[in-house]
């Protein structure tokens, strides 16, 4: 696969996040597609989630919905070399500059990989994904390192790209190669839509 072609790809979608307007999915609308799903997690999940930034699918009430049902919600704090670690997030948790100035970031201890193998779903931003479990990501890798981890330590939990409904895609429609981790599920502001292969729904 070209680089060339993803980066275009990549480009593209980022130039339409930033080209909505009013009419994008408010945060509302993300929690109400992501309802039913919530409602199969055991009691006291521990379930990751992203905090909103600029014109990225709002999850903040999202994150509101399931600390308020009782889950411990962590969210991710960018480490160097590309690597994620975690805070847990409750409502009115400060924020704080992290390693880039303009992405805030929870104030507390950070919780390493051993911290969250336990981990039972994972939203995760996307800038598209499509009906094979493909996910665009920023470029950055953050989440596909992660995600490798996770898996190679016996993580098990479900993961959930949140897009807007224009960019989910059908199967085969984004560009991928070996690192890109495949997602289990895909979370628009229409519903939530599982990947079949991937068999964790099943």
């Amino acid at each position: 696969m070209s680089a060339d072609l993803k980066d275009r790809v990549r480009s593209s979608f980022r130039r339409q996040r930033r080209e909505l307007g009013s009419t994008a999915a408010t945060a509302g609308d993300f929690a109400s597609a992501a309802a039913p799903l919530l409602h199969t997690l055991p009691a006291s999940s521990q379930v990751a989630c992203y905090l909103p930034m600029g014109s990225e699918p709002d999850t903040s009430r999202l994150l509101e919905d399931l600390f308020a049902a009782g889950h411990t919600v962590l969210v991710p704090v960018c480490e160097p070399e590309r690597q994620l670690s975690w805070r847990r997030w409750a409502p009115g948790t400060e924020l704080a500059a992290g390693l880039f100035p303009g992405i805030p970031e929870p104030v507390g201890p950070r919780l390493g990989l051993d911290a969250v193998k336990g981990l039972d779903l994972l939203f995760i931003p996307a800038l598209a994904a499509d009906a094979a479990g493909t996910r665009m990501g920023k470029g950055g890798g953050y989440y596909d390192r992660f995600l490798a981890r996770f898996r190679a330590a016996g993580g098990t939990g479900r993961t959930v790209a949140v897009v807007y409904d224009h960019e989910f895609l059908p199967a085969g429609e984004l560009p991928a190669d070996a690192l890109d981790a495949p997602v289990d599920g895909i979370l628009t502001p229409s519903g939530f839509k599982p990947v079949p292969s991937s068999g964790v729904y099943t």
